[in-house]
């Protein structure tokens, strides 16, 4: 029997990596060495060696330094109490950077500086010998994977030489076959006695490896990643941080800055079942700061599935307006089921021909909501449902400018302030979508973006309204305000009122939130609003499932914006409003 035990935790210890054994905290230190011990007083060098050695259970936790380095962790946890965490200490500042600082630059004039770097230096991946690719990518496709910096600040590709000496804070690359010249624009600046530095990874927090589950990635700064376009089209889709088609991955307290694509990527990956459900997803992306991405600050085909993507601030995406297409957006999903976005903050998504959107749900997301967000200075619109057949619930945001697009089905709108916000729908029957048994991805059926089922219910409209909304077989509006010009539907909003009051809606933005302010007068609550839930609302047909949680739980929404419970329906996302001023505040920090 003895002989059994033991034999029995040899098996255990092959299979979890020496899960058995106890938790373990790994030090990384820059004054560290890869060959020591990785203890407190004897920290590893690099992030890497920890996750080499890295097991369920153990907790590697770095210290204050720039490391220069793509993680690849090489194991994943054991389940929920056996975690690999991979933290920053509190309070210190610990970045990730996918760039190598240059300092042998020689002066061209004007401005202009040159450096020549053999090929060998970037290693199996020169961002400057690959141009950006993929599908959808519609415009800027001669830009390089590759950028340049001073100080932090991101430069400006241009096509050719001649260009940079015209344009300051502009770079241009040529790749021959045994080395690399770049030359950049610093202007005024030295780049060898200031912070000057070129991307040489594509990636710097991804597995090498497809399906490591339990993961903890907090506190991190990540910057300088060269991955490239990441359409759904592609195999493997990478990122800046990303789990690879893992499961249960946390990645919280972030900073993701200048992604040349995508921030943090949720994308598909060789080798994953995707019929089977629990093979992949149930990640947390949560209280993130993502900004300046090219393409997106969260995106992916299938690995966002039972996700919770929460409290995250998303700006600047495409900023620079350098290349772009059909996948640029703050939040860009495909084929995700039963995911939940909630409480972030989206603002300033960019483009040069088409596509800037603030959350772009793309052909068969199921069991979507999309709760107390706030989009605005998007574009394109701020919510785009393309090729969905619902459920999707889309509660309790503030949502201002472009208003919302859909070729999709079986939506549900409610308790929202939409401002100067239309509702356009374009069908599409040139393509067919999946829609899947409910909470599974097992395919039924699929079918064209038909206008069917779209309700809306005890919002606010500002200065834009439903009056140009046709009517499809299933729509449904009604308890709505409409404030200041906006106009109600002309196929239901019986109840709903209609009323020329000036709420003076305006939008503060701040370095890491927003003010939002908005009057209303006694219309609001003279409205005997229902409650909205799966008895309002019944069951879609096309999916067979009503608005419920992942557990088949119907929903009912019974709380608001800031997460206080309405003691009975009104409209819009706040349940003390108030005649006169209300001010809703966001700030970053209170998320933390």
């Amino acid at each position: 029997m003895r002989k059994e035990i033991v034999l029995a935790a040899a098996c255990v210890a092959v299979m979890f990596g020496d899960a058995g054994l106890s938790a373990r905290e790994i030090h990384v230190s820059k004054a560290g060495r890869d060959s020591d011990a990785g203890d407190r007083n004897n920290p590893y060098l690099t992030i890497n060696k920890a996750a080499r050695v890295a097991r369920p259970g153990d907790t590697v936790t770095v210290h204050a330094g720039t490391y220069r380095e793509w993680v690849k962790p090489v194991h994943g946890g054991a389940g929920e109490g056996k975690r690999i965490t991979y933290r920053a200490v509190p309070g210190e500042k610990v970045i990730v950077k996918g760039s190598e600082r240059i300092t042998s630059w020689t002066r061209e004039g004007a401005g202009v500086w040159k450096v020549e770097l053999p090929n060998a230096f970037f290693g199996d991946y020169n961002p400057y010998a690959l141009k950006l690719s993929g599908g959808w990518l519609n415009y800027g496709k001669w830009h390089h994977r590759g950028d340049v910096y001073l100080n932090g600040e991101a430069f400006y590709e241009k096509e050719t030489a001649g260009q940079v000496k015209q344009a300051g804070q502009s770079w241009h690359c040529q790749a021959s076959d045994e080395a690399t010249t770049i030359r950049a624009n610093f202007g005024d600046a030295n780049p060898n006695t200031e912070l000057a530095e070129i991307n040489v990874r594509e990636s710097l927090f991804m597995p090498e490896v497809t399906g490591l589950k339990y993961i903890t990635v907090d506190g991190f700064g990540f910057a300088h990643a060269a991955a490239n376009w990441a359409p759904p089209v592609i195999e493997l889709q990478t990122g800046a941080v990303g789990p690879r088609m893992g499961k249960h991955w946390i990645i919280q307290n972030c900073t993701v800055v200048n992604a040349r694509c995508v921030g943090i990527i949720l994308g598909q990956a060789p080798g994953v079942e995707y019929d089977d459900i629990d093979a992949y997803g149930d990640h947390i992306i949560r209280n993130n700061v993502i900004k300046r991405c090219g393409q997106a600050g969260i995106a992916g085909q299938k690995g966002a599935t039972r996700s919770l993507i929460a409290g995250n601030f998303i700006e600047d995406t495409n900023y620079r307006r350098e290349f772009g297409g059909w996948e640029t957006a703050a939040i860009k999903l495909h084929n995700s089921v039963d995911t939940v976005i909630t409480g972030n903050l989206i603002r300033g998504v960019y483009h040069q021909q088409q596509a800037a959107y603030g959350i772009w749900m793309d052909f068969g997301n199921q069991g979507t909501r999309i709760t107390r967000n706030i989009i605005y200075d998007t574009e394109a619109e701020t919510i785009f449902l393309e090729m969905n057949h619902g459920p999707a619930l889309i509660d309790n945001n503030i949502l201002a400018g472009k208003g919302l697009k859909s070729n999709s089905e079986a939506t549900l709108i409610a308790h929202n302030l939409l401002v100067d916000s239309w509702y356009k729908y374009q069908p599409d029957t040139n393509r067919r979508s999946q829609y899947y048994k409910p909470h599974t991805t097992i395919a039924e059926g699929v079918k064209t973006g038909t206008a069917k089922d779209e309700r809306w219910y005890n919002n606010i409209f500002i200065r834009r309204g439903l009056d140009d909304v046709k009517d499809a077989p299933g729509y449904e509006s009604d308890y709505n305000v409409f404030y200041e010009g906006a106009e109600e539907s002309s196929f239901g909003d019986e109840h709903s009122v209609v009323d020329a009051f000036a709420t003076g809606f305006t939008h503060e933005g701040h370095r890491l939130g927003v003010t939002i302010k908005f009057s209303v007068n006694g219309t609001v609550s003279s409205l005997e609003a229902p409650w909205v839930d799966a008895n309002l609302v019944g069951v879609f047909s096309t999916v067979g499932q009503t608005i419920e949680d992942r557990h088949s739980s119907p929903i009912k929404v019974d709380t608001d914006f800031n997460g206080n419970k309405y003691s009975r329906p009104i409209p819009g996302p706040l349940a003390n409003l108030k005649q006169g001023v209300n001010e809703i505040v966001w700030m970053f920090e209170k998320y933390r």
